[in-house]
């Protein structure tokens, strides 16, 4: 499972949501959607530019960051977007999946915006950094400060909780942002106030005994839910067979389902559990509540073996 990318303190998520909203209003942007990202980085003067960012131009750019005496901070992985505060320049690779540009121009954005990130000279940021896992603070503010950008402060979850609480919204409410289903139902769990949670799983691979596998990517709580289920222990891996492993559609989508978890007190909470599939992940929502359809039964503390 993916190391936690987002979690930062609550000053400094203050501090960085002032940024935001600051950043947003000097670009005309409040309320405009889809979130207007390059007229945003145009109002936070970054020029942003198409490069390859192969090995040999990497190479180039780190030996040129060590002979000027200027920090890098250096990617673990495939290296999608550099950020030079000195010039305010960010080089993004053409190759870049389409869905992950806004969030990685913002992410980008961060970097130049936060004017305590400026003690660095280069920011090399990667597929684990989006997807995201790599670990550094700076990392880890520069994806809160895309998401805060992307979704207008407390403009997204104000609409999505005039809806009916399923996997429909933020399906629908992705492109009305302009964001990704990834990095929209991310936001939908961990703003809401309900008692739910999505769980992200790599797509599934066949595995002779057990009809499939699919690791179990990353896991997103709403506060609700990691206050009352503290000890749930996630699975690495599900299979056909387990309790997880029987919401991965077979095409699109698994329709509401219920699954009972029970809680750190020892008390039992039903959740309506609905699935969705992309080419890239599956994505498993959970949301408390008490309308059962079909109930699949999951022992106390553990979701899976």
């Amino acid at each position: 499972m993916l190391a936690d990318d987002s979690t930062i303190s609550q000053h400094e998520a203050a501090e960085i949501r002032a940024e935001a909203e600051r950043l947003l209003r000097h670009a005309g942007a409040v309320g405009v959607l889809p979130t207007p990202v390059d007229e945003i980085m145009r109002a936070a003067k970054i020029q942003v530019v198409p490069i390859a960012l192969d090995e040999g131009y990497l190479a180039q750019i780190r030996r040129k960051a060590a002979q000027a005496g200027r920090a890098l901070l250096s990617a673990l992985s495939k290296v999608w977007g550099i950020f030079d505060p000195k010039s305010r320049v960010a080089f993004i690779d053409p190759e870049t999946p389409k869905e992950k540009l806004p969030f990685l121009k913002l992410h980008e954005g961060g970097h130049a915006v936060l004017p305590w990130q400026s003690i660095f000279g280069i920011f090399e940021d990667c597929r684990k950094t989006l997807d995201p896992e790599v670990k550094q603070q700076f990392e880890r503010e520069a994806n809160v400060f895309a998401s805060e950008v992307l979704f207008q402060l407390d403009g997204f979850t104000r609409e999505a909780a005039d809806h009916d609480f399923g996997m429909a919204v933020p399906l629908r409410l992705a492109k009305r942002y302009g964001a990704s289903v990834y990095s929209t139902i991310r936001r939908y769990v961990s703003h809401s106030g309900k008692t739910c949670a999505v769980i992200v799983l790599n797509p599934a691979e066949m595995a002779e005994g057990v009809g499939f596998t699919c690791a179990v990517r990353r896991v997103i709580t709403s506060p609700a839910f990691a206050r009352r289920f503290v000890q749930l222990r996630w699975p690495q891996i599900v299979t056909a067979d387990d309790a997880l492993g029987r919401l991965v559609p077979v095409n699109r989508m698994t329709g509401p389902r219920t699954l009972r978890l029970v809680d750190a007190n020892g008390d039992p909470q039903e959740f309506i559990a609905e699935a969705f599939k992309t080419p890239h992940q599956v994505f498993i929502l959970l949301n408390a509540a008490a309308k059962p359809t079909r109930r699949l039964i999951v022992p106390a503390g553990r979701l899976a073996s």
